[in-house]
């Protein structure tokens, strides 16, 4: 990799901050319930089904709330971001717990109660005959609507070093746009595999010159100028393979491979990969990206009418907590245009 393919690989690198969820526990859907009707009607044919409930699902169920839409929220409590402590870079609600963000949310939404209805777990299946969706629940009901509103958000898979998992979104984190203020000036490490984050990298010395981006065991066969320039800008490059990582108070403890001791760092990065979680998507025949996201259109819907998809799994997502929330009211003024103009139609 010459000095122009590392500035054509760091600024498409741009793309890939926003891609990588959080991991960790459920939080539990039942949560809330009072926001919503507790009876599901498998008798029903609801305006929308939304597959999906934190930021961009609630965001979406409260826009068609509002417009008297009836709405069935799906959720398995699986949201991208509750390991995380804060929500950053959020407008008006920088820093706030998100689950905080959520509970707010929650006693927003029981103003509109009496057109939304929740009932927790998975989506096994999804037909569609006629002009309705048949969607069947893990628990075998089955329920009916004329809107299908995918906001199933995305899984990661993260690579495989001791330690990482248990600090995803406590200590090592995947986008300077929501951590590096937080660790700005930072001696601070990036773990990638290969060149697959040397771009990554190189966007972090924005916040900091002291960057080491470790390639994990894998050479990166990098000329000499490539690594001049990329030192003179504070990031310094090493091929050592990370083993384990560990965290006691503010300091990152880093374990080479065929090493004891650890190197000691104030901040990592260590993005994995990104899947969308969309396989209901293909019994429907959606047009999808190679991760799994949905192609959609400024609306949000797929190529599949009356299909839509929002927050991480659309591919207009930026990974961004307001990014979801926007594309959920988006898609609920949407859906209600077409109803609209549907019932003029007809007339």
């Amino acid at each position: 990799m010459n000095r122009k393919s590392f500035l054509k690989t760091s600024a498409l690198g741009m793309g890939a901050l926003f891609q990588m969820p959080f991991s960790g526990e459920h939080f539990s859907a039942s949560e809330m319930y009072e926001a919503f009707n507790r009876n599901a009607s498998t008798g029903q044919v609801y305006d929308v089904l939304i597959i999906g409930g934190s930021f961009a699902g609630l965001s979406a169920a409260m826009g068609l709330g509002r417009c008297l839409r009836s709405v069935l929220v799906i959720d398995e409590g699986l949201a991208r971001n509750r390991t995380s402590p804060s929500a950053n870079n959020l407008f008006s609600r920088d820093g706030q717990n998100p689950g905080a963000i959520r509970n707010e949310a929650k006693s927003q939404l029981q103003q509109y109660k009496e057109y939304l209805s929740m009932v927790n777990g998975r989506v096994e299946a999804i037909s569609q005959e006629d002009d309705i969706f048949e969607v069947q629940h893990a628990d075998g009901s089955v329920y009916n609507a004329k809107h299908i509103v995918f906001a199933s958000g995305v899984t990661d898979n993260l690579q495989e070093i001791d330690g990482l998992k248990e600090l995803w979104g406590r200590g090592v984190y995947h986008c300077p746009y929501c951590h590096g203020w937080e660790n700005r000036g930072k001696k601070t490490v990036v773990i990638g595999e290969g060149a697959r984050l040397l771009g990554f990298a190189g966007n972090i010395t924005n916040w900091t010159d002291n960057v080491t981006y470790f390639s994990r065991g894998e050479p990166l066969h990098l000329p000499k100028e490539t690594v001049d320039m990329l030192r003179g800008f504070g990031l310094v490059i090493r091929e050592e393979k990370v083993e384990q990582i560990s965290k006691t108070n503010d300091e990152i403890y880093i374990r080479l491979a065929g090493q004891d001791n650890y190197e000691i760092f104030e901040a990592c990065y260590a993005p994995g990969i990104v899947r969308a979680n969309s396989k209901l998507a293909e019994s429907l025949g959606c047009e999808m990206r190679d991760n799994g996201s949905f192609e959609v259109n400024e609306s949000y819907e797929s190529s599949v009418v009356s299909v839509y998809a929002i927050g991480d799994i659309s591919s207009r997502s930026n990974g961004q907590v307001i990014h979801a929330a926007y594309s959920g009211n988006v898609v609920a003024a949407a859906i209600n245009r077409k109803m609209i103009q549907a019932r003029f139609s007809s007339s």
